[in-house]
């Protein structure tokens, strides 16, 4: 699959250029003498040769790469661009080096001059087993806030390996998935794109539409073109921050967690806010509610916030709260607030006195609710968690429906066509009014809220990988599926 990206920077005339890289996919079963990228280069000898292999591995230092980029830097101007191109590059056991492949479709001349520079730089061969061998590597250059710069990019050989087969346990459900071919499916991974990370366990969408992917190797924007990393140039961070988790409030602020603190971002620029003076465990998620209110949720309570007061919840101030370790909370469409804990699930609904499940006859008397969406008829959808897991599979997990009438039904892959029954993020659909699920062993789950389910995964789709993390959706319908194999986006064909 190809994906093309467009550089604008401006030429050393002044006169601005448009750069257009097709991004090629690559996902090498074996990590040996291969390009990794679209556009090769065939003048370097080498048959033979590893890819980021050895102890140490090949290399150019920092200093080498910061003088080749002034020298760029120099030569052209690059007000008002954003962008970045990687190159691959051979570094023969001599210590020569001889780039293979690249990022840019149209050869531009910047990318020539990169070549002659990263060709006649000083490099450090890779040794494996106290011998000299040929390896390649990859070198990113960005280009932001009228500059170029450059890094080596490792690579991490298990997130390039493919992943291996889903694991379904519904054996009776045929999925036929018959609504997969109206959708176009896009994916990017750090080796093809500016990606920071493969994994990405919390993003968000904000009121334009951008995404924020937020990974433990840096936080980046994504406008449904181009990248734009979150570092030392734009935030308190560097390119490598670690963010732990993301969310966007109903003002457009976007909060973070980062470096066991909370970070808010406006137009105004990035706040810092201490929570510890009221709670001192770790943040484990940001969750907006429809009220306005931000739940900050950790293993001592959850902290909301609204409109700069702060309230914890805990057990010491909710005695009935099954657990202080507070994993989710909901506010659905009645205002009632729903918080899931370690040790069950509790609802507080205004001048009545919390109702805790553990004793109940519903879906929520051994799982507490993980995920929670809502559809236009008051149907309330729940991702569970087993209070008391015992299986991979376990049937205490799936999906609970809570209907408008108060009657409770459980779905999962022994009574519905779910493939699995842990699920890791739940989205209600309002463009198409479905159900979309993402699990951990078995990839994403389409379901129309009647009888049709499907499940799209390595297997048997453009999906890629069966380990996924969120699901999120912007104004105009377009989903982002984060997974421990990169980004995917899903668009309704005819649409865009």
């Amino acid at each position: 699959m190809k994906l093309m990206l467009t550089l604008l920077y401006p030429s050393k005339t002044g006169k601005l250029l448009v750069l257009t890289c097709f991004l090629v996919f690559v996902f090498p079963a074996v990590v040996c003498a291969q390009n990794l990228f679209l556009q090769k280069i065939e003048l370097c000898s080498a048959e033979n040769y590893c890819i980021d292999c050895g102890s140490p591995k090949a290399t150019c230092s920092q200093f080498t790469l910061d003088q080749l980029c002034d020298r760029i830097n120099r030569k052209y101007s690059f007000k008002d661009a954003n962008g970045s191109l990687t190159f691959q590059v051979l570094v023969e056991p001599s210590g020569f080096s001889c780039v293979l492949s690249h990022t840019d479709v149209t050869n531009s001349p910047l990318t020539a001059d990169i070549i002659r520079l990263l060709n006649g730089s000083l490099w450090k061969a890779a040794v494996d087993h106290g011998k000299r061998v040929a390896s390649s590597v990859n070198v990113q250059f960005k280009i932001a806030f009228g500059r170029i710069s450059a890094q080596m990019l490792r690579m991490d050989l298990e997130q390039m390996k493919p992943p291996g087969p889903p694991t379904i346990y519904n054996t009776s459900t045929q999925y036929t998935n018959p609504s997969l071919n109206s959708y176009e499916f896009t994916k990017w991974t750090r080796y093809d794109s500016p990606l920071p990370d493969n994994v990405s366990q919390s993003s968000a969408v904000d009121a334009t539409d951008v995404l924020w992917y937020a990974t433990a190797h840096g936080l980046t924007r994504f406008d449904g073109t181009t990248f734009n990393p979150v570092n030392e140039y734009n935030s308190p961070f560097t390119s490598e921050t670690a963010v732990q988790e993301i969310t966007v409030d109903k003002e457009n602020a976007k909060w973070a967690y980062i470096d066991n603190g909370i970070y808010k971002c406006t137009d105004a620029g990035w706040q810092v806010y201490d929570f510890k003076k009221f709670i001192k465990s770790p943040v484990t998620h940001i969750i907006k509610s429809r009220n306005g209110e931000l739940l900050f949720t950790t293993k001592d309570g959850m902290v909301v916030v609204r409109k700069d007061k702060v309230v914890v919840l805990n057990k010491k101030t909710i005695p009935l709260l099954p657990s202080s370790n507070v994993t989710f909370a909901y506010v659905d469409n009645r205002k009632r607030l729903w918080i899931g804990t370690s040790k069950g699930t509790i609802l507080i609904e205004k001048d009545l006195l919390p109702t805790t499940f553990t004793t109940s006859d519903t879906p929520l008397k051994n799982a507490s609710i993980s995920g929670a969406a809502e559809d236009e008829q008051g149907n309330l959808y729940f991702s569970l968690i087993s209070t008391n897991k015992a299986a991979a599979d376990d049937d205490n997990e799936g999906i609970a429906v809570l209907r408008p009438d108060g009657t409770w039904l459980h779905l999962t892959d022994k009574n519905s066509g779910m493939p699995s029954n842990h699920v890791t993020s739940i989205m209600y659909d309002k463009f198409e009014h479905v159900l979309w699920l993402g699990t951990d062993q078995s990839g994403l789950v389409r379901y129309d809220l009647k009888n049709s389910w499907e499940n799209y995964n390595n297997a048997n789709s453009p999906a890629p990988g069966f380990k996924i993390y969120q699901v999120v959706q912007d104004s105009k319908g377009v989903i982002y599926v984060t997974t421990a194999n990169g980004l995917l986006r899903i668009r309704k064909r005819g649409t865009f």
